[in-house]
């Protein structure tokens, strides 16, 4: 039986795995690359809420330093007004109706815009100041993409 179970179990171990990969040319590979054109974006609009105002504020610094550093065209920065959401809860559980609590909540919200970017870099940024978010801190992205006109419109 230990015999059986160790035959299995080798056989289990040294078995190969054979994927289908397609092989490319690197020659292949590069006018691949060249044939699709990278897209452009007119601007990038990030959307950033939070409940702190300081964290906001911080991470709208790190967002002004990190254009200035990777030379990316930063646009306008909105500072939106915030959303107050109240919600009255009673003190007791059933009875004592005039005792209630209020719990509010507040979510500030800021908008920066960031122009005329390619679709490497924009993808590279994003993925960067995702990547540095702080915890509470949520973010809403939106492109602008900039395409040729169709034929039809052309001729």
């Amino acid at each position: 039986m230990l015999k059986l179970a160790n035959t299995l179990r080798s056989g289990l171990l040294t078995r190969n795995v054979r994927t289908l990969a397609p092989t490319v040319n690197p020659a292949e590979q590069q006018q691949v690359q060249a044939v699709l054109p990278d897209k452009l974006y007119s601007s990038i609009e990030l959307e950033y809420r939070a409940h702190d105002k300081a964290v906001l504020k911080s991470y709208t610094t790190f967002l002004q330093q990190v254009c200035q550093n990777l030379e990316i065209t930063q646009g306008r920065v909105e500072v939106l007004p915030y959303i107050r959401w109240v919600q009255p809860a009673l003190r007791s559980k059933f009875v004592h109706k005039k005792y209630k609590l209020h719990y509010e909540t507040r979510t500030h919200i800021s908008k920066l815009e960031i122009l005329n970017v390619t679709g490497s870099t924009a993808s590279t940024f994003l993925e960067y100041i995702e990547r540095n978010i702080p915890e509470g801190v949520g973010m809403r992205v939106g492109f602008t993409e900039l395409q040729p006109l169709p034929l039809t419109i052309q001729n």
